[in-house]
C-alpha cells in the first residue's frame, strides 16, 4: 500500500494550524523534490507570518480583529490543500518523499486482525410475550455481531445453533419465542477476517 499524507486540517486550531504552514513552509524551502510549487515556500511563511498576528491580535480583541483572524485561516487551510495536492502528485505515495514535506504522514492500516469474544452479561425477560433481551460486551473493531440460539442442551455433541439475528449494537431482542421454555443464546463479532469466537451461552426465557 503506498504512502500518504495526512491533512485532517478541520480538526486544527489556528495556532496548530500556523505551526503546521511554518513547518511546511521549512520543510519545501530548497526541497530538491519539488521544484515548481504552486506556492512557494517563502510565499507560505509570509502568510502564515501575518496568520500568526492576526492570531495574537485576535485574543480579547475586536470583532474585526476576529473576523480577519477566520479569513485568515480560511486562507491558510485552502493553501496547505493546494499544496497537499501537489505533493502527493509528485510523491506518487513515496514515503521518503512525502515525508519531507513538512506534512505528517498518515498511518497506514495493518493487517486485518482476529476478533476478541465477546461475554454475554444477560438473556432476561422484556414487558413482551415470547421476547427475551440479550446484552453482551462489545468487542473493538468488529464490522457487526451474529446471534445465535439453540433449543438443544450446549453441551450436546449434535447441538446446531441457529442464527437468529445480525446487529451492531451490544444488545437484541428475540422475539416469537415460547413462554417460559429454555433457549440458550451466544454471540459473536464479525470483522475483516469473518466471525470471531462464539462466547459462552447463556440460557434465557421469555414471558
Amino acid at each position: 500500500m503506498k504512502a500518504n499524507i495526512k491533512l485532517e486540517l478541520k480538526t486544527l486550531t489556528p495556532v496548530r494550524l500556523a505551526a503546521l504552514m511554518c513547518n511546511v513552509a521549512g520543510k519545501m524551502a530548497g526541497n530538491p523534490h519539488f521544484p515548481a510549487p504552486p506556492l512557494s515556500a517563502a510565499d507560505l511563511k509570509a502568510q502564515e507570518e501575518v496568520f500568526t498576528a492576526a492570531i495574537l491580535e485576535a485574543i480579547e480583541g475586536s470583532q474585526f480583529s476576529k473576523a480577519r483572524r477566520n479569513a485568515l485561516e480560511v486562507q491558510a487551510r485552502n493553501s496547505l490543500r493546494l499544496l497537499a495536492d501537489y505533493v502527493r502528485l509528485v510523491a506518487q505515495g513515496k514515503e521518503v518523499i512525502l515525508a519531507s514535506s513538512g506534512f505528517e504522514l498518515a498511518r497506514r492500516p495493518g493487517p486485518p486482525q482476529p476478533m476478541g469474544r465477546p461475554m454475554m452479561k444477560a438473556a432476561r425477560m422484556t414487558g413482551r410475550h415470547g421476547e427475551v433481551e440479550l446484552r453482551w460486551s462489545g468487542v473493538a473493531n468488529r464490522r457487526t455481531y451474529h446471534i445465535y440460539m439453540t433449543e438443544q442442551s450446549p453441551t450436546d455433541p449434535d447441538c446446531v445453533w441457529s442464527l437468529t439475528g445480525i446487529t451492531g449494537k451490544i444488545t437484541h431482542r428475540v422475539q416469537g419465542l415460547e413462554a417460559y421454555k429454555g433457549y440458550w443464546f451466544c454471540v459473536c463479532a464479525v470483522g475483516a477476517l469473518g466471525e470471531g469466537i462464539k462466547s459462552d451461552p447463556m440460557l434465557g426465557r421469555a414471558a
